[in-house]
């Protein structure tokens, strides 16, 4: 009764960016943690800036400021019904900032993207006569946030980060005969502006055992209820469809700022790294979070809840002024394997990567050159549904500087 044929691509979202709130960012959130599999719940350091464990801020250095950006670049092949088509993009990725206010209070503030939102799919219908569904999508939600961190004791910091999410989310859904012109088409155009808060926990303990130091991080994301308004528009027309001009006929049904209740889940992670000092570190992650309560408007739309597992770790060489410049490079690696909040025809959405990384140091300075490559894959060819293949390179800047340092001359 209905095929899919054809999952067209107008940028590097996936297909299934339909559904939800879109592609949700759920991996890493700065260019050093994607190069060893997306691990962040138990990460922190005096020059790392890591948002989804804002209990990591506290251990900045009290004595300095560090910020961090990146941008990212993307390659993909969409292959559906032996038909594969290939896309590559490139885009700002976040920036970060982080400092001390006192000697147990380090706070940050960035930005960064939260979901996205770009697709164009159309589905052949035959059962009573022929008629098209084209389904098309952009737009995308960002997100603000202040994450503050805490030193409670020597071993153990707590954090939390308020974030703001903003964004607008464009659907149009139309009905089309492409084999009469006589015949009026049909269209629903949907603009959802979301705007609020959402708050999110974290928690690291320190344990130091023989020459290692073994970190235990839990997060915790606060199920929220945001609200948005929307544009709705239903209108008949001719044509309007494909590269076609629309010529309206009538609207069916037209609703300005009309408010919207979006359900967001809780969720919680937890991971455990194993730092040997500037040799090396190794560290795993698990998340879960609850999608399959979501609602927007009282619909869940296909969504699921979602989980993750990542593994990963680095090597640093040597750090002395004198040592050769391989051997001042940190490199990292690592894997992760995603059950996405998507849920198609009774087919869960997997998603796998590889990942490898650098740490690149500017001479004569605190400042960091990161790189990060993944190789990865998402989707099913089963049930007519589309597999993504794709290859991302992020590369980010990390400025570390000391502040407050009065220098002496002898």
């Amino acid at each position: 009764m209905v095929s899919i044929n054809v999952f067209g691509q107008s940028d590097l979202s996936s297909p299934y960016s339909r559904f939800g709130l879109g592609d949700i960012m759920t991996g890493s959130p700065n260019t050093i943690l994607k190069g060893m599999g997306g691990i962040s719940n138990a990460m922190s350091g005096k020059s790392l800036l890591n948002p989804n464990n804002p209990a990591s801020y506290a251990q900045i250095d009290s004595l300095s400021f560090i910020f961090d950006a990146g941008f990212y670049i993307k390659t993909a092949n969409y292959t559906a019904n032996n038909i594969t088509e290939k896309g590559s993009n490139a885009s700002f990725d976040y920036a970060s900032i982080g400092m001390g206010i006192t000697k147990r209070w380090k706070v940050g503030l960035g930005i960064m993207p939260y979901s996205n939102k770009e697709y164009n799919v159309i589905t052949e219908h035959h059962d009573l006569g022929t008629y098209n569904i084209a389904f098309q999508g952009e737009g995308g939600i960002s997100k603000a946030f202040f994450s503050n961190g805490f030193q409670i004791t020597k071993d153990l910091s707590v954090g939390i980060t308020a974030s703001y999410l903003f964004g607008t989310l464009i659907d149009n859904t139309s009905v089309y005969f492409p084999d009469s012109t006589y015949f009026l088409n049909g269209k629903r155009s949907i603009n959802m502006r979301i705007g609020d808060f959402k708050f999110d926990y974290g928690l690291l303990y320190r344990l130091p055992i023989s020459n290692c130091d073994v970190t235990i991080g839990l997060t915790y994301s606060q199920g929220s209820k945001i609200n948005a308004k929307r544009d709705l528009f239903i209108r008949n027309m001719f044509k309007g469809y494909g590269n076609l001009t629309e010529t309206p006929v009538d609207t069916l049904k037209y609703i300005e700022d009309e408010s919207v209740n979006i359900n967001m889940p809780q969720g919680f992670g937890a991971g455990i790294t194993i730092d040997k000092g500037r040799g090396w570190l190794v560290g795993a992650d698990f998340n879960w979070t609850g999608w399959n309560g979501f609602e927007m408007n009282g619909a869940n739309d296909s969504l699921q809840n979602s989980w993750n597992v990542a593994i990963g770790g680095s090597y640093k060489p040597e750090s002395t002024s004198i040592s050769k410049y391989y051997k001042k490079i940190t490199y990292r690696a690592g894997f992760h394997y995603d059950q996405t909040y998507y849920n198609i025809y009774g087919e869960s959405i997997n998603k796998y990567g590889l990942t490898l990384g650098f740490g690149l140091p500017v001479p004569r300075s605190l400042t960091t050159l990161n790189v990060a490559l993944e190789f990865g894959s998402m989707g099913t060819l089963k049930n007519n549904l589309v597999r993504e293949t794709y290859f991302n390179l992020s590369v980010s800047m990390s400025i570390y500087d000391k502040w407050f340092i009065k220098k002496k001359y002898k």
